[in-house]
């Protein structure tokens, strides 16, 4: 009896649920017939597009039929996998006759290149190119009883740009200079302008490291190795014969002797300047505005050198070949009539001894 009226009760319940389902507020009636349009929609898309894809199934067979399928070019981003729209293919025929011409097209927008009709059956070579990408090549065997796609992917370029400097002055400097891979093999070889020293080469972020050469009249050759772009900070040539140089983008915190880490270029090219010079011995000479008393611009001055000495001697430069001096605001060379002027009164120099 018990059973009787649990499935009862479950009869009942589907009952009132149908009866509901009916029953709808004009909200709910507009929502229904919403959905039901949407369905109808969905249903007419699905429709045109099975009817497309039969329509260019059709075609397919038909070019097929007649001999001249086609073949299609796809381009990709090689970093990030996504389609490359507008990059130049070219088809070439491999025992093409030498005066024959290549099969060119441009992709279009929906990343695909449909190069040509009519390929005989045999081995052809295509090959991809976009500005701001190294291009990209393949060898394949065409069907002329099928339409064939080939894929090509193109990696992009990491464009380095940098400029060529005398260390000391910051002056543009005529130099040759050279790039290569691991391998040795030369990507760039060119020659810097004494009045525009902003070079660029393009690089493959895939290769672990490239090194740069230069080499200048009355300069010391320059050597580096570059591995990650972002942190090259270009070509600093170092004169052969100089007696004192200020040393540029050395900055201390505010009436501190602490150095800032947008120091590191200026302390890594003295760095360099000591490490081809083995026996030059330096004197670091610090400067200061007229801010402040004479007797703390002296304490300063000489804390700034100290710490000038300190950086290179953790960088591998014997301590004996370094001497300090400071002169707080006794030799300015201008006068400590404007901020500018004492910003440039505020200065490392080094004197070579």
């Amino acid at each position: 009896m018990r059973r009787f009226a649990t499935i009862f009760v479950l009869l009942l319940s589907l009952f009132i649920g149908d009866a509901c389902a009916y029953a709808t507020t004009p909200a709910q009636k507009r929502a229904r017939a919403k959905e039901i349009q949407m369905r109808k929609r969905e249903a007419a898309k699905r429709k045109a597009e099975k009817k497309k894809a039969a329509k260019a199934k059709a075609a397919k067979r038909k070019r097929i039929k007649d001999g001249k399928p086609l073949l299609y070019v796809y381009t990709y981003n090689l970093k990030t996998q996504e389609p490359l729209p507008a990059a130049f293919v070219t088809v070439q025929e491999l025992n093409a006759r030498p005066n024959r011409k290549p099969k060119i097209s441009k992709a279009s927008d929906n990343k695909r290149s449909r190069v040509s009709k009519g390929l005989q059956e045999g081995q052809y070579w295509a090959s991809a190119a976009k500005t701001g990408f190294f291009s990209s090549d393949t060898v394949f065997f065409r069907h002329k009883k099928d339409e064939d796609a080939v894929q090509l992917y193109l990696y992009p370029e990491t464009r380095l740009t940098f400029t060529v400097t005398d260390s000391l002055t910051e002056r543009p400097v005529v130099a040759n200079i050279i790039v290569r891979n691991p391998a040795g093999r030369k990507i760039m070889q060119t020659t810097s302008d004494s009045l525009h020293a902003t070079l660029a080469v393009l690089l493959d972020d895939r290769i672990p490291f490239y090194t740069i050469d230069a080499t200048a009249v009355d300069y010391f050759p320059f050597h580096d190795t570059i591995t990650d772009p972002a942190l090259f900070t270009g070509v600093r040539m170092n004169p052969k014969e100089i007696k004192s140089f200020v040393l540029h983008n050395i900055y201390f915190a505010t009436g501190k002797t602490h150095i800032l880490s947008s120091s590191e270029p200026a302390l890594n090219d003295l760095f360099r300047f000591l490490s081809i010079r083995p026996t030059q011995r330096i004197r670091i000479v610090g400067h200061t505005d007229n801010i402040g008393s004479d007797r703390s611009n002296q304490v300063l001055s000489e804390g700034r050198c100290k710490e000038v000495r300190k950086a290179m001697i953790e960088r591998g430069i014997r301590p004996e070949r370094i001497e300090i001096e400071g002169r707080g605001e006794r030799d300015p060379i201008v006068p400590n009539t404007s901020e500018d002027n004492r910003q440039m009164n505020r200065r490392v120099e080094i004197v070579l001894i």
